[in-house]
């Protein structure tokens, strides 16, 4: 037995010629789980090989390895990336049959978001298949070349499609569902929604006047969705703040901004099937990245799916240059490359039928 730097006591004993390696917090707790694994390995319960399923060996190293090494919050999301990530690609794979490209192609569903969460994907499977090649239920770790792919920096990302559907089902219930439709919609900074008011939305013309946050922009006109606009009307008034505190009635501050934010966060993991115990979240599928800047951000590339040429997306966004929009038209989405590519074969398709007279423009 031995006590390692970090307060954890440590065993390791062999069963079958095998390794196997315990730690706990006390030397009662150690040797308590040292029993319970040596009799659960006599038994046949335990039976880990290169046959067994990639769900039960993830799950078992997080159980063994990661769950009295990390805060409790960090355990959380490393399960939420082996539910939304790992699981559904691999779960019922075997170990031995997992090759380098499967876990490249976990890995690239990532591209896109932050770099910390992609880094922390990357290390959870990086981990848990270097442990089994430790420990000897695999041979060949196919997880060593792992490549990271293209991140944002920062927190300026676009939600996912898994993200937008839950996260539209959990603004019906939430009383911060309004603000988040409206920051999805139009693509509003989080500190231009505390001066939306009332008066800025024309319902006839479907116009929405946001209020910069950015003092040498000054304001912008965007177009009123009939999502948003169906939102809104369903709680119209005549005038003042459109977002206000629910206590006092006086528009957000900051911090009452950020509060009601964690407030979502949490009825969306729920919506998201999260764990819980007396109220408290045990698991958490929400991302860390997932913040109110990623509305905007989702925004501006729906713009570009949309077609709308970068100018125009420019003073939507209410960048003051055009190379700020260009960070984010540069990464052309799938569906983007799908419309152009359906509408360079449609002019092919009528250039060779003759219906297309081609010229200098």
């Amino acid at each position: 037995m031995k006590k390692g730097k970090d307060g954890f006591y440590r065993e390791s004993f062999s069963f079958e010629g095998r390794r196997y390696d315990v730690r706990a917090k006390t030397q009662r707790e150690l040797w308590r789980k040292v029993d319970e694994k040596r009799a659960a390995l006599e038994s046949g319960m335990i039976v880990t090989n290169d046959k067994t399923p990639v769900r039960k060996w993830f799950t078992d190293y997080l159980e063994t390895y990661k769950k009295d090494a990390v805060t409790p919050r960090t355990y959380s999301q490393l399960l939420s990336y082996c539910k939304n990530y790992v699981f559904p690609a691999i779960g019922d794979r075997r170990l031995r049959d997992v090759r380098p490209i499967d876990l490249q192609r976990i890995l690239n569903s990532s591209a896109g978001q932050s770099a910390s969460h992609a880094n922390k994907l990357r290390n959870l499977i990086r981990g848990a298949f270097r442990q089994a090649r430790i420990d000897r239920v695999i041979i060949y770790d196919p997880a060593e070349a792992l490549t990271m792919p293209e991140t944002t920096s920062g927190t300026h990302r676009s939600i996912t499609d898994d993200e937008r559907r839950h996260i539209l089902a959990t603004c019906a219930h939430h009383r911060a569902g309004l603000w988040v439709l409206f920051m999805l919609y139009t693509g509003a900074r989080p500190d231009e929604t505390r001066k939306a008011c009332w008066e800025d939305i024309d319902f006839a013309g479907a116009v929405v006047t946001l209020h910069s946050s950015k003092t040498n922009y000054g304001d912008r006109r965007v177009p009123l969705s009939p999502s948003l606009k169906h939102a809104l009307l369903s709680a119209r008034q005549e005038s003042g703040y459109i977002f206000t505190q629910p206590t006092t009635g006086r528009p957000h501050t900051k911090t009452s901004m950020r509060q009601m934010w964690e407030s979502f966060r949490h009825a969306l993991a729920l919506e998201m099937g999260a764990q819980t115990y007396r109220g408290a979240l045990v698991t958490n599928p929400v991302a860390d990245d997932l913040t109110p800047y990623c509305l905007r951000h989702t925004y501006a590339t729906d713009l570009q799916t949309a077609g709308v040429p970068i100018n125009v997306a420019k003073d939507l966004l209410g960048h003051a240059t055009i190379a700020m929009t260009s960070q984010i038209y540069t990464h052309l989405s799938d569906a983007a490359f799908a419309s152009a590519a359906a509408q360079i074969i449609q002019l092919d398709s009528a250039r060779q039928s003759g219906k297309v007279v081609t010229g200098i423009v």
